[in-house]
């Protein structure tokens, strides 16, 4: 049986972008892995779940500006429907998956989705980039410096920040 194709995942959820993405630096970091660009509608992220036309409309001329822009460097856009821990599953029955590279999600709603994602990569000894996107500060190491809440109000996150 040969062997498989050792591929790093970029799984695009919110950051559709290509410069300043810090979880597609860290997928291409290892030139000896084939880059895997992924977009998974799976009907649970924000923007295929809560969405109206308008912002689906976006969604898609965002996909499309990514995939032409991977075009044009020799790659492509994945689009692909499912539970992620399934897509991924399907994918490594086809490639080696070294690396899983995406933005955080830090609403507690995408929590199961994302635990269930790096139970897989855990089982599959798959390496986990997670890159924080769209903040400044990781939210997550907010609220673990603050008791394990959120802070609600600007001074409080001031203060909190003050002390990482």
């Amino acid at each position: 049986m040969p062997s498989k194709e050792k591929v790093n995942i970029l799984w695009f959820r919110n950051g559709l972008r290509l410069h300043d993405n810090q979880s597609l630096h860290k997928a291409t970091t290892d030139k000896s892995r084939k880059l895997l660009p992924l977009f998974i509608f799976d009907g649970e992220t924000p923007t295929t779940k809560h969405c109206k036309y308008n912002k689906m409309a976006f969604l898609l001329e965002c996909l499309e500006d990514l995939d032409t822009q991977f075009w044009y460097h020799g790659g492509k856009l994945n689009l692909v429907e499912g539970d992620p821990v399934e897509v991924l599953r399907k994918i490594s029955k086809h490639y080696a998956i070294s690396k899983l590279c995406f933005d955080q999600d830090c609403e507690p709603i995408w929590l199961e989705r994302d635990n269930a994602v790096k139970n897989f990569c855990g089982t599959h000894k798959i390496q986990i980039e997670e890159s924080i996107g769209a903040t400044l500060w990781d939210p997550l190491e907010i609220i673990e410096a603050n008791g394990g809440s959120p802070p609600l109000t600007y001074s409080q996150f001031c203060h909190v920040t003050k002390g990482i």
